[in-house]
């Protein structure tokens, strides 16, 4: 008696190990391995982004200087809109130290990668140290500008002493290509 209920307990452990092992078990341990494999993922990807975050406040900087960098770029090589303006400041300095704008003539832009250069070419008329004042006037506009190409040569005016100058030259601008 004592012996088949042994035997009666071990077949009954037996009966409900096989159907866990075989049952119960397999879908759990699929389960538990998928999620030990997506915590790995989600561990890899947390360090990732702790070590993104440390370089966050140094890329910030970086991106904050750039920001400033940018904005006195764009005061030396404004968009091309202002180009207009651009003439008026050149004719308004033009009128002020007396030199007379007898044609201007934009021409076509070139293309230098980040920037534009638009030559605009210039026939003047004055005396030598209105030239010169013009001149250095148009060199020290805020934004970028560079003459070339200069020719002077010299004018007299019919019926009066002084010899004048007449002068073409080329100042070029540049704008921020976009």
């Amino acid at each position: 008696m004592l012996r088949d209920k042994i035997i009666a307990t071990v077949v009954i452990v037996g009966v409900v190990c096989l159907v866990f092992f075989t049952i119960i078990y397999p879908p759990r341990q699929k389960e538990f391995s998928s999620l030990v494999s997506e915590y790995k993922r989600l561990e890899k990807r947390l360090n990732v982004a702790i070590e993104s975050l440390k370089d966050f406040k140094r890329l910030q900087r970086e991106y904050d200087s750039l920001i400033t960098t940018r904005a006195r770029i764009e005061i030396f090589l404004p968009e091309e809109k202002d180009v207009p303006n651009l003439l008026e400041d050149i004719a308004r300095v033009g009128t002020q130290c007396g030199v007379e704008i007898m044609r201007f003539k934009p021409q076509t832009p070139v293309s230098q990668g980040f920037c534009t250069e638009i030559p605009i070419s210039f026939n003047v008329r004055s005396g030598y140290h209105q030239l010169g004042r013009f001149l250095s006037d148009i060199g020290n506009f805020p934004r970028l500008l560079k003459v070339k190409k200069l020719h002077v040569s010299s004018h007299k005016k019919e019926g009066l002493e002084d010899v004048t100058l007449q002068a073409s030259f080329v100042v070029s601008a540049y704008t921020i290509t976009k």
